[in-house]
């Protein structure tokens, strides 16, 4: 016990001394993990008040927001919003008022135009004008909170982020349960209005925080810089959203709302692992753009290969407890889905991986490779969906999927390569870290068929690999081999 206790002591210690960029990574990485976990934890709930036909609605309405939001935002408060603050932090007010303000004026006229053709456009999504409605207002809401968190983080202003974002999500996850399960005659409805409202609420405080600081003089002087910055990357930006979402929508129109429904709670699981990607990416990528931009690159190399490890690990522990996993979030008829979770968390896993590469291209403001090789990836999991859906069922869209985001991570370290001319990462251990998560990935496959302890003891196992592997490392770090004190003498 007291060892324990002197261990607390030790990081208590640690992180009192640690500098304000060890803080804030910690602190955004923790609170995004746990606002997801908040709002993972309803899901199971949901799923019981919801049928499964109606969670398949759900799912579909929800890639149709990702979709509309871009859209309706230029998405400027990604791309954009973060170059321009790395490169002039000391002006991010003045930033963040001129772009949210070109971002709410475009939103309003899109919506509005949407309005005028409700009817039409309600029959060709197949749902309901008020559901169009409250996706116009949480759409707005929520990009007014972006970029207000996106300047939080890339200032490292931690405190307040983590109190709002995690006071939100709790109101939204309790405010989701209560609405579903109050509004009986239209459940999905109850849905979207508890991610709606609360939201709506925190975005008109933090407009008017942000506008109060606004230079009105020059409140657009940044707003062709965004646009022509933003405006080739919206493609890419749609066709990343297909390429993630287009499996739910294309399910739904081959298979039914049924099968949509059940790929969506396999997909809620294997979303646990995108949950600790985005925290981890949230963290990563300020520190990656500033290492990319000073040409540090061994400790960037360092770093993300740290990374790499924990999210292949990560992955194969939540492939391991799939079935658990399932049974909780939604009961056994969901156990029909148990054979695609492990291809959907490999295909998560290099969604957020190859954004390691991309950043390179952001940095080095050379995005033209950026939208060609999305929607190459778009493209190619449309159209193997549109052949497998039919033939071979929902189950296909794992795969397809996978093969997708394979390709654009590879495509992704080509690029990074022919911009910046220099070897950024240490690939060879990279590979070896891929290599272990697609052969257990795939082994898992047969272990789901044997005693559960079996798996649970592959996890033990896992752990313990990775406590070694991470000791070799610090080992290496602390006592640098003759070749790499040399190198860095010759530096």
């Amino acid at each position: 016990m007291e060892k324990v206790k002197n261990l607390f002591k030790k990081l208590i210690t640690k992180y009192r001394t640690a500098d304000i960029v060890f803080k804030a990574s910690i602190w955004f990485i923790c609170v995004t993990i746990v606002n997801n976990s908040i709002s993972l934890l309803t899901q199971p709930i949901i799923n019981r008040i919801l049928t499964v036909e109606e969670v398949g609605v759900y799912s579909v309405y929800n890639t149709w927001h990702s979709i509309f939001a871009i859209v309706a935002t230029f998405n400027l408060y990604c791309g954009v919003l973060e170059v321009l603050i790395t490169k002039e932090k000391e002006k991010s007010n003045r930033i963040v008022a001129s772009l949210s303000t070109l971002s709410l004026i475009i939103s309003i006229v899109f919506f509005g135009i949407c309005c005028i053709f409700i009817k039409p456009l309600s029959n060709w999504l197949l749902l309901k004008p008020i559901y169009l409605l409250v996706m116009g207002a949480t759409v707005i809401a929520e990009a007014i909170i972006q970029f207000w968190c996106v300047e939080k983080r890339f200032l490292y202003l931690y405190k307040h982020y983590s109190i709002l974002m995690i006071v939100l999500f709790v109101v939204k996850s309790i405010a989701t349960v209560a609405l579903a399960y109050a509004l009986k005659d239209d459940r999905v409805l109850g849905r979207i209005l508890g991610l709606c409202l609360p939201s709506v609420l925190v975005a008109i405080v933090l407009l008017g925080l942000i506008l109060k600081k606004a230079d009105w003089k020059k409140i657009t002087v940044y707003w062709k810089k965004a646009v022509l910055f933003n405006l080739p990357l919206i493609p890419h930006y749609l066709s990343s959203i297909l390429l993630a979402s287009s499996d739910k929508i294309m399910i739904q129109r081959l298979a039914g709302n049924t099968e949509a429904g059940l790929y969506a709670v396999a997909y809620t699981f294997a979303g646990l692992a995108l949950i600790v990607f985005t925290a981890i990416n949230n963290a990563y990528t300020p520190f990656s753009m500033s290492a990319i931009r000073e040409k540090k690159y061994k400790t960037l190399s360092e770093k993300t290969n740290m990374i790499v490890l924990f999210s292949v690990f990560f992955s194969l522990g939540l492939t391991l407890l799939a079935p658990e996993g399932l049974y909780i979030l939604g009961g056994e008829e969901y156990l029909k889905s148990l054979d695609i979770v492990p291809i959907l968390i490999l295909g998560i896993f290099f969604s957020s991986f190859y954004f390691i590469f991309s950043n390179v291209e952001f940095v080095y403001e050379c995005n033209k490779f950026i939208f060609p090789i999305t929607l190459l990836g778009a493209g190619l999991n449309i159209l193997l969906n549109w052949l497998f859906i039919p033939r071979w069922g929902y189950q296909v869209a794992a795969y397809t999927t996978l093969i997708s985001y394979i390709i654009i991570a590879i495509c992704h370290y080509i690029a990074s390569i022919k911009i910046s001319k220099e070897k950024i990462y240490e690939m060879k251990e990279i590979m070896v870290y891929l290599t272990i998560l697609l052969s257990v990935s795939l082994f898992s496959l047969l272990l789901y068929e044997v005693n559960r302890f079996i798996r649970y003891g592959c996890c033990i196992l896992l752990i313990a690999l990775f406590v070694l592997i991470c000791i070799v490392k610090g080992k290496r770090v602390s006592n640098p081999q003759p070749e790499e004190k040399a190198q860095e003498l010759e530096k």
